[in-house]
């Protein structure tokens, strides 16, 4: 109980007996018993049941001494004032061990207010790390969609480019493809766009995505970031991003998601380039085939039309052949082939497509060419050939061609028409004996 409110209740006490001594009661016993139970309930501060022994003892002595003195009422009030007494020492307790109890709960509630805090500031981060993985997994989708529909290296690097400089705040980026023994840059901007990089100086030991030593960039508060680009721990390229310090972790973070799917994609786009070679390229002589020969004329006829510009088609057929086969084998016949389509390829102008027409047959398409001009290339080509010399087995030989030239094309839309002047050219070449060139307005 609080001491200042003993005091008031002591004044009261005293002012209780005042009023009785000035009623000119003889009441020292009746005094006595009030003084023992203000003294008790005084004393109950520092200890307890003081104010119940003295209430107790100042009863005994109004009931005892003052039965026979006074009457009922005012023996009544004597008691009264002697019994309210231990109520505020009772209300005292109780309102002491209600406030420890509240004390209690109020210390419990702290706890596990702070525990619901920190379970809403994990729930939070929790939910953070969940809204950043999926937009991690929406990037993933997207880039992947897009990256799925490449058919071209530089459509693929474009892409990946784009991604990188906008989701990872970069100030340049270069992107590296293996190519045979050599690295080959596919594309570059920002401050890496002009730089020369050394790429033996970091992937020795670079086996993961992660920040390695520049020294150009080390003084201008910018960290390089390396993306190795792997399929089954076979590097087939990589990627270098300049970025800020504070970044580049998050940088080497996103490389370790994003990596395996732009790898993957690199991978399918040099598998689509290879199938796509392969169907357009003869694998024996690497020429054109006959097929894709074929649409390349078709877009030549579009763009005829488009420029009002002419080509000549040249049909070129090797002499007896088959002579070579029987006497030497095919697979001398096979390395004649491939050695007479190098040289055609090494004759012929740099927009010029060589294809090869049939077995042992070529078809050359030479647009922008004058009736000379063509006539120069094809004397030229049939002259080489005649020039080179085989040998096998000790022996010493040699083939010749026959070359048919088709008409002008220029006044012509017809491709099958323009094949087949070129088709007799050959023809009539064969009939005159072979070895030789023949124009198809010649025989005209």
């Amino acid at each position: 109980m609080n001491r200042k409110i003993l005091i008031l209740i002591f004044i009261l006490l005293v002012l209780v007996i005042i009023f009785f001594v000035t009623s000119k009661l003889d009441d020292s016993i009746t005094t006595l018993s009030f003084f023992i139970a203000l003294a008790g309930l005084y004393y109950s501060y520092w200890f307890k049941k003081a104010v119940l022994i003295s209430s107790v003892i100042s009863s005994y002595i109004i009931v005892f001494f003052s039965v026979k003195k006074y009457s009922f009422s005012i023996l009544s009030i004597y008691l009264f004032f002697i019994v309210i007494i231990p109520l505020p020492y009772y209300f005292y307790l109780k309102s002491k061990n209600l406030k420890k109890e509240l004390f209690e709960r109020n210390v419990l509630l702290k706890i596990k207010r702070k525990k619901i805090l920190l379970e809403h500031k994990e729930s939070l981060a929790e939910r953070q790390r969940y809204e950043s993985n999926m937009e991690r997994i929406r990037q993933f989708y997207i880039i992947g969609e897009k990256l799925f529909k490449c058919v071209s290296k530089d459509e693929y690097s474009q892409i990946v480019l784009n991604y990188i400089e906008k989701k990872l705040q970069t100030v340049g980026c270069c992107i590296f493809e293996r190519v045979k023994f050599s690295w080959k840059r596919l594309v570059s901007s920002g401050a890496l766009r002009d730089k020369s990089i050394n790429s033996l100086e970091f992937l020795k030991d670079s086996k993961k995505c992660s920040i390695i030593k520049n020294e150009e960039f080390e003084n201008c508060d910018f960290k390089m970031v390396y993306w190795p680009l792997k399929i089954e721990d076979e590097l087939i390229g990589y990627i270098l991003i300049l970025t800020g310090i504070d970044y580049a972790d998050v940088c080497v973070e996103e490389g370790l998601i994003f990596t395996p799917q732009i790898s993957l994609c690199l991978e399918r786009i040099n598998f689509f380039s290879e199938i796509s070679e392969k169907s357009r390229n003869d694998g024996l002589t690497g020429l054109y085939l006959k097929r894709y020969f074929l649409q390349r004329l078709d877009l030549e006829m579009e763009r005829k039309k488009r420029y009002n510009d002419g080509f000549y088609i040249l049909m070129l057929d090797l002499d007896y052949f088959k002579n070579v086969n029987d006497r030497y084998g095919h697979l001398m016949g096979d390395k004649v082939l491939a050695n007479i389509a190098r040289l055609i390829l090494s004759t012929v102008r740099p927009g010029d497509l060589v294809g090869r027409y049939g077995g042992e047959e070529f078809i050359i398409l030479m647009p922008t060419i004058s009736r000379e001009e063509v006539k120069i290339i094809a004397n030229k080509i049939k002259n080489s050939v005649q020039n080179v010399i085989f040998k096998e087995n000790g022996n010493k030989f040699n083939v010749t061609i026959s070359i048919g030239i088709g008409c002008n094309s220029k006044n012509i839309a017809d491709i099958n028409f323009i094949i087949n002047t070129a088709d007799k050219a050959l023809y009539k070449a064969k009939n005159n004996g072979r070895d030789q060139v023949v124009l198809y307005d010649e025989i005209l």
